[in-house]
């Protein structure tokens, strides 16, 4: 079946290979049609693009983690190092919430191509909370600060960072192109896992968010 794509289609298309691996149907609506309370509209559209075979929808299960107004800690170069122990208690203890059925989308291999991205398909299992928390961070952006939220650029459109080396979730990049700012959705990372992102951050002069 072949779809005419619209503008929204093509943002919705760019989002899902560029900036988040996917998004809930319910975020799509809040981005895209934030006039509606219903998901109604935003799965006919869905199931028309996967349909056309550029998105596909899954009826997975994740937990969520409850609203936040913001990072869980905020570091730049000259800044003090955080408290990795505190931080890991604190990632690891907020995953309270059982688990629930959420339908999401994903982008396709023939997407994935189109944009010259690794996103595709489902993450693994065990990465799928940590995806939908960094979905999350993304639409709060989204919905906050737009000017920023373009300059937002996902780990799967960009070099490795090197061998065995963590990559930030995202970046947000400056007019001049240099990285302005990390954004990383910490899941339960360890105090070990915490201080290796940080001295990673540091070495690169890297200002960063945990979220």
């Amino acid at each position: 079946m072949s779809v005419a794509l619209l503008k929204r289609d093509l943002e919705l298309l760019e989002t899902l290979t560029s900036r988040v691996r996917f998004l809930s149907v319910r975020q799509v609506t809040r981005i895209w049609w934030p006039q509606h309370r219903s998901d109604d509209r935003t799965r006919r559209r869905l199931r028309r693009l996967a349909a056309a075979g550029v998105v596909e929808l899954h009826r997975i299960n994740l937990r969520l983690l409850p609203a936040t107004n913001g990072p869980v800690f905020v570091w730049r170069p000259g800044a003090d190092e955080p408290d990795a122990a505190s931080l890991s208690d604190v990632f690891r203890n907020r995953w309270s919430a059982a688990a629930r059925p959420i339908e999401v989308c994903v982008a396709t291999s023939v997407t994935a191509n189109l944009f010259a991205s690794t996103a595709f398909r489902l993450p693994r299992l065990e990465q799928r909370d940590h995806d939908m928390l960094l979905a999350t961070v993304y639409v709060q952006y989204r919905q906050r600060r737009p000017d920023l939220a373009a300059r937002w650029i996902g780990e799967h459109v960009l070099p490795k960072a090197g061998y065995r080396v963590k990559d930030p979730d995202a970046f947000l990049r400056a007019d001049d192109g240099r990285i302005a700012r990390v954004i990383e959705a910490a899941g339960r990372y360890s105090a070990e896992h915490i201080e290796n992102f940080h001295e990673h951050c540091v070495e690169f002069d890297l200002p960063y968010e945990l979220w």
